[in-house]
Parts: structure tokens; C-alpha cells; sequence
């Protein structure tokens, strides 16, 4: 067995969190830090699950017992390249397993696209679930109509998200200075545009389900274009897929001279220009036929006015000093970068699955990790001494997962009665409660 290595796993996310419950269930011996440039653990889970999804956000209890072991530490608002190097971090560790995600928003490749207005996903997301580097991304929603491109579960989310009341949002943890400006924003319409057919879209039939549950909007969706019933070898995906047409067709047929706040959910169709000479004012889409499962134009167009455009067609990885990056992800072997160097999640794969499709991926990876290192580790290495003192010398004030127990707590207790939070938007603020705290009274 590789006794007493000494690890860094860059990233609290799911990723990251599933891989230090494996190395401590498999190698209990090891010595774990967690790095993490945000101030708060856990990453997808508090600054992208829907903040009206709290039940799934209950995971944290799994990963609070990883953090709580003790040779665990969090390490929180420390920066892979921006604080510390990736050759340090090889230099202090046996091993460093990179679970950072993939923290950029895909390009559409399109004209216009630089306009003001359009966003894509992650910049959204994140800006009304209060993460602190999209705090400022403040988007205009002084405007009537939105397009929301691609027909996945994060353009879901993003459209009823932009529908729900306050009063439907009373008990999510929804970032106030988001709140601020989607309840009073005039919005009346939503179109959520897929590329390709109905019985092609990535949608759970729960998160489809979710817009019938709307109290202040309507959507709509063309039943002519749903066909009768779909068949399948796999017949759990035929399951959810006409589940799916079934809740389809319980939305009201589109037609003109709707009244009130309306989704449609708009298939077919893929962008082919953002209209507008600063900010933007319609998209141009191409619309499609299905041949042999995959979309092809049809060469006919036409245009959506809008005044902002989300889009959300996935993530990849951007350029990180010292890191091989190619295809939106960091080259590896089943999770091998390099000597002591691994990649899990997001970063390995690509942007799939769930939360909990990172456990099996993460598993997998810690397998290999800890047959190559079976002769066990370096004992010269300095581990998290190294990192302590890099961080003493760069004048990195480092937040432990006390410190995060106590910003958390200020938050539940700012959310009161109703809200299970009112998440500190401001890493600064994050950090004066932690000095506040530590203060002899």
C-alpha cells in the first residue's frame, strides 16, 4: 500500500471532494489539502445547482465529514497560478490531482457575439448564485424578451430562473443583488432554442415538469412537431423521452397575441448571428431537419428580437500554466497528466453527467493514482509545511474549514426564517467575518 503520500487536490468541488473521500477510505495514511481560489468549498454545488434546488445542494453533508477528517485541511482562497504555481505545488506534494472543472463558457463561433447583452452560461449562472468573481457581471434586464440557446439542464434553469416570482424564490439562497434586478425586470417572454428535435433534447423529465409549476408564466411549446411516440433499444431512455412528449404536449400550442409572461420552448433552430450594433436587438436562427440523428440546416432563416442572449452550450477548459490542454480538457491517460500529476472531473472528461457521475470518474482515477505510487512517497517532500509557508511569505491570508463554518453560519443566520441563506458576494466580506470572529472580545 502507498502509505503517507502527500497530496494536493486543486478544486472543493464534487470532483475534488469525491476524490479525498476515496484517498481517505483507500489510504487513510495520507495527508490531503484541498486548495481552493474561492473563499467557500464545494464549487458547482453552491456556485451552480439552481438556488430553488436545495435538496440537491444536501450533498455538502457528505463532503462536510471528508473535510472534517483530520488529515484533511481546506484551504480556501489560494489560487492555483495566481497564488501559488503549479511547479510549487509538485515541488511541496507527492501527488497534485487537478479537479478545477472546466471554467469557460464555449464560444458560438458566430457574428456578434461580443455584443453587449450576451452572456454565456457560466457568467449568468454565476452571477445569480453570487460568486464573487461574477458579482459585477451585471446583465440589463430592463427588457421584455430573452433567448436562452441549447436545451440542456443549465438552460433550463436559467429560464425559469428569470420566470420565478419572489414569492416562488422565497426559499432558495437566489444572490440578493440578483434578486434585485429579476424582480423588477419586465420581462413578458423567454424562447429556450435547441437545435435539434424534441425527442432530442437533454432534459430530465423533472426539470421539464418544473415549468408547468410556474405561477406567473406560460409555456408553450408547437405539438405539431412531436411525433406520436419514440422507441428506442435502450428502453429507459424511451421511458424518459416520452414521458417527456407527454408533458409536452400539456403545454398550450404556440400562437400569436399571447398576454402575460410566456417560455417557449423552441426546437429546431441553431444561431447564426447576433443582431444589433452595440448591444444586441435579435438572433438570427437557421432552422433544421434531423437526418440520421443529427441536425442539418435547412437553409431557410429567421429572427427572434431580444434584448439578451444566454448561452449555454457547455464549458471547456481554459490555458493553465503548466497544464496540456487540448479538446476543452487536460490531455490524459484515464486521469494520468504526468509524474504525480492526475486530472479528475470536468477537467478529465468534459462537461457530463451529474454531481454524482464525478464519484465512479473519481474513484477510478485515485485506483490509478495509488498503484503507481504503491511504493509509497517522498519523504523529503514538505506537503502542506511547504504550502503553509509559500503562503506565510506571499501574504496569502489562507481560510481553513473553520473559518468557512463560520462564514457559513453568518450566512444561514443572515438568510433567517424563510431563506436557508444570503450568501456574502464579496471575498472581502467573507474574510472580515473570519477576522471579526477570531477578535478577543
Amino acid at each position: 500500500m502507498s502509505a503517507g503520500l502527500k497530496i494536493c487536490i486543486v478544486g472543493s468541488g464534487p470532483a475534488g471532494m469525491y476524490t479525498a473521500g476515496a484517498i481517505v477510505k483507500k489510504n487513510p495514511e495520507s495527508q490531503i489539502d484541498i486548495i481552493d481560489k474561492l473563499a467557500t468549498p464545494y464549487g458547482l454545488v453552491r456556485a451552480g445547482v439552481a438556488p430553488d434546488h436545495q435538496t440537491t445542494k444536501n450533498v455538502t453533508r457528505a463532503y462536510d465529514k471528508v473535510m472534517e477528517n483530520e488529515n484533511v485541511r481546506f484551504v480556501g482562497n489560494v489560487g492555483l497560478s495566481t497564488d501559488v504555481p503549479l511547479e510549487k505545488l509538485r515541488e511541496f506534494y507527492d501527488v497534485v490531482v487537478i479537479a478545477t472543472g472546466t471554467p469557460k463558457d464555449r464560444n458560438l463561433g458566430i457574428p456578434g457575439e461580443d455584443k453587449e447583452g450576451v452572456f454565456g452560461a457560466q457568467t449568468f449562472v454565476y452571477w445569480y448564485n453570487g460568486h464573487p468573481e461574477y458579482r459585477d457581471a451585471v446583465p440589463n434586464l430592463d427588457i421584455n424578451t430573452a433567448v436562452v440557446n441549447a436545451k440542456g439542464t443549465v438552460a433550463k434553469e436559467v429560464a425559469r430562473i428569470l420566470m420565478r416570482t419572489e414569492d416562488e424564490m422565497m426559499h432558495s439562497d437566489l444572490a440578493e443583488h440578483a434578486a434585485s434586478e429579476i424582480f423588477k425586470s419586465p420581462l413578458e417572454c423567454v424562447h429556450v432554442v435547441g437545435r435539434r428535435a424534441p425527442e432530442n433534447a437533454q432534459f430530465s423529465s423533472k426539470e421539464l415538469g418544473e415549468f408547468a409549476e410556474l405561477t406567473s408564466a406560460v409555456t408553450y411549446t408547437d405539438k405539431s412537431i412531436l411525433p406520436d411516440t419514440f422507441t428506442s433499444e435502450d428502453k429507459k431512455e424511451e421511458k424518459v423521452v416520452n414521458t417527456n412528449l407527454d408533458l409536452l404536449r400539456g403545454f398550450e400550442q404556440t400562437h400569436p397575441g399571447i398576454k402575460g409572461r410566456s417560455i417557449f420552448l423552441d426546437f429546431l433552430a441553431s444561431p447564426i448571428e447576433i443582431l444589433g450594433e452595440d448591444s444586441i436587438t435579435g438572433v438570427r436562427f437557421e432552422r433544421n431537419k434531423i437526418v440520421d440523428g443529427k441536425a442539418y440546416s435547412t437553409g431557410e432563416s429567421y429572427v427572434l428580437d431580444c434584448q439578451l442572449l444566454v448561452s449555454c452550450i457547455g464549458y471547456e477548459m481554459g490555458i493553465l500554466e503548466g497544464l496540456p490542454v487540448e479538446k476543452g480538457i487536460i490531455k490524459n491517460d484515464e486521469g494520468h497528466v504526468d509524474e504525480g500529476l492526475y486530472v479528475v472531473g470536468w477537467a478529465k472528461r468534459g462537461p457530463s453527467g451529474t454531481i454524482g457521475t464525478n464519484r465512479i470518474d473519481s474513484q477510478n482515477v485515485v485506483e490509478r493514482m495509488l498503484a503507481d505510487f504503491e511504493g509509497g512517497g517522498d519523504p523529503t517532500k514538505k506537503g502542506h509545511a511547504g504550502l503553509d509557508a509559500w503562503c506565510e511569505e506571499k501574504d496569502i491570508h489562507a481560510v481553513s474549514f473553520d473559518d468557512w463554518k463560520k462564514i457559513d453560519a453568518a450566512e444561514v443566520e443572515r438568510g433567517g426564517e424563510k431563506s436557508p441563506r444570503k450568501k456574502f458576494v464579496r471575498t472581502r466580506d467573507m474574510l472580515s467575518i473570519v477576522q471579526e470572529k477570531d477578535r478577543p472580545c
